[in-house]
């Protein structure tokens, strides 16, 4: 049994928010990858900012130093009421981060019986945490 369905439709391009079937037909992408590429499709200056990152650095590890990892860690330190910024990998991740965060804010406040509050029809991601925080 499928946990999601797909639609009978195969997407073959897009730009900017639309997005074109394979029989031309197109469409407003108001779903952007359930929420994980919300800055539009074929965007030039994004395209840019990618490879010119992928030309220098794929992927590192968050146990060595990342000159630019820290750069936006200060620029979001600076422009919100943070202190410290978190990075990692997926929304489950957050969500994982933010439910042991809260749990350790609650124990240090000899709260036992902590409760995490969510919503009704929501997704948190797949991890266990994370699902048993899914309000359906």
């Amino acid at each position: 049994e499928y946990i999601h369905r797909r639609y009978n439709l195969t997407i073959e391009k897009g730009e900017g928010c639309t997005l074109t079937d394979s029989n031309g037909k197109e469409y407003l992408d108001f779903v952007a990858g359930i929420s994980t590429c919300i800055l539009g499709h074929n965007n030039a200056e994004l395209s840019k900012a990618v490879t010119d990152q992928i030309n220098s650095v794929h992927h590192v590890s968050n146990l060595y130093y990342i000159p630019s990892q820290a750069k936006l860690a200060a620029w979001l330190v600076e422009n919100s009421c943070m202190d410290k910024a978190f990075f990692c990998n997926s929304g489950a991740e957050a969500n994982e981060a933010a439910i042991k965060c809260a749990r350790r804010h609650a124990s240090n406040r000899g709260i036992t019986d902590p409760v995490i509050i969510t919503a009704k029809q929501s997704f948190h991601g797949r991890t266990l945490a994370a699902l048993s925080a899914t309000g359906q």
